[in-house]
């Protein structure tokens, strides 16, 4: 084994290792429905979005700033440029399938 590392380097290994690490990750992502992935990760995303804004909204120093001013833009920036551009993008990429 040593000699593979002297002679491809440390950084090579470690890519081949995460790459390999990589597809049995995706290999097993997708032996489970995408319903359920969907449904774990909604579920779990919103309750970190919960604890967000419950955090921000009630410590003394981010409560004024947070609930006047930055809630507001924040949320709508992240729902009118994150999801909805991430959505079209998927959108897009699915349009030669057939219906």
């Amino acid at each position: 084994m040593e000699w593979i590392l002297a002679k491809l380097g440390i950084e090579a290994v470690q890519y081949t290792l995460f790459g390999i690490g990589g597809i049995i990750i995706a290999w097993i992502l997708k032996k489970i429905p995408n319903n359920i992935i969907k449904a774990k990760f909604g579920a779990f995303m919103y309750g970190a979005g919960v604890a967000f804004t419950l955090g921000f909204s009630k410590w003394k120093w981010t409560k004024k700033f947070w609930n006047k001013l930055i809630e507001p833009w924040f949320i709508d920036a992240i729902d009118n440029i994150i999801v909805t551009g991430f959505s079209k993008f998927i959108e897009g990429m699915r349009s030669d399938e057939p219906d």
